[in-house]
């Protein structure tokens, strides 16, 4: 059935948006997908953009990249608000909810450069990333790998590898694939590097729905999820939630939902410096998706001696 859009006829849905090439891409996509409702995005440049000169683990978060645009949601300057969802912290902002989870990119990891896989790699390659994550499974797997951090977006990360500032450098497939760029780059084996919670999905977050805008805004963003890719992110952010990860955690979780109605959950934590980690997978029927996670979350906490291991 159609859905009803008259009621942004006049005032058209505000979808605020980092400014970023890929997040106005992102930020497009669902302007796409809500047609023919009429949506007017608004760039907003966060701090986490303007800051690339240190790790987010020492400047505030990731929750850096989605703040200024939760304000403006609450401030009622914006309807809504596209996020990367695996830059949204497992608590985000009082009276704010997630509207809709879309259907899910490619969530590997890609090595960018001349070179086909970690393995071939030359001894004390230097690998550009800004991840904890991807440093420590990088460090697990290549001890020997000197890993510097790269931060900004992908034409500043794509020249500084040019330069011979990097040998190769880690981004994810799925923002490669939205910005359409013709690269050269190599998918990670996931059996190798796990991905990041909720990586090549979007979510679109909306105010608590206490208006009747805000509930016209609830029922047509609600239409756009992916129902397979929210019940995959349900799993992957409840082993978050339950490991009380943050940017500063190195934490992989990847659940896949089979064709029988049950999910995989594949969860992964380790030090940073990669010098020790644990890795287990757990299955569960779908509607258990969040107990899978915290389940999972529950043993390998149990493997690595407790909340300590976080700790350190």
């Amino acid at each position: 059935m159609k859905l009803d859009v008259s009621f942004f006829d006049l005032e058209p849905i505000r979808l605020a948006s980092r400014s970023s090439r890929l997040a106005m891409v992102q930020a497009e996509m669902v302007c796409t997908a809500l047609q023919p409702a009429a949506v007017k995005v608004r760039p907003v440049t966060t701090q986490g953009d303007r800051i690339l000169d240190r790790p987010l683990t020492k400047a505030g978060g990731k929750g850096l990249f989605i703040k200024e645009l939760e304000r403006s949601i609450l401030a009622g300057e914006s309807d809504a608000a596209v996020h990367s969802m695996k830059d949204m912290e497992t608590h985000f902002a009082p009276n704010t909810e997630i509207g809709a989870v879309l259907l899910r990119e490619d969530r590997r990891d890609a090595l960018v450069g001349s070179y086909r896989s970690l393995d071939e790699l030359p001894t004390r390659a230097r690998i550009g990333t800004a991840s904890v994550r991807r440093t420590a499974i990088l460090l697990n797997y290549r001890p020997d790998l000197q890993i510097s951090l790269i931060r900004g977006n992908l034409n500043r990360r794509l020249d500084l590898l040019a330069a011979g500032d990097y040998d190769a450098i880690i981004l994810a497939v799925a923002g490669i694939k939205r910005l359409g760029v013709d690269i050269d780059f190599t998918p990670i084996d996931a059996e190798i590097m796990p991905s990041a919670v909720a990586q090549g999905a979007l979510a679109v977050q909306i105010a608590a729905p206490k208006t009747k805008r805000a509930i016209e805004v609830k029922r047509l963003v609600g239409d756009l999820t992916c129902p397979k890719a929210l019940a995959e992110i349900t799993a992957e952010r409840s082993l978050l939630a339950f490991l009380d990860g943050s940017c500063q955690t190195p934490i992989s979780a990847s659940a896949t939902l089979d064709d029988d109605g049950y999910l995989t959950l594949d969860g992964m934590i380790l030090r940073p410096d990669g010098s020790e980690s644990y890795r287990r997978q757990m299955r569960a029927p779908l509607d258990q998706a969040a107990a899978l996670g915290a389940a999972l979350g529950s043993e390998l906490l149990g493997l690595a001696g407790g909340r300590k291991f976080l700790a350190r």
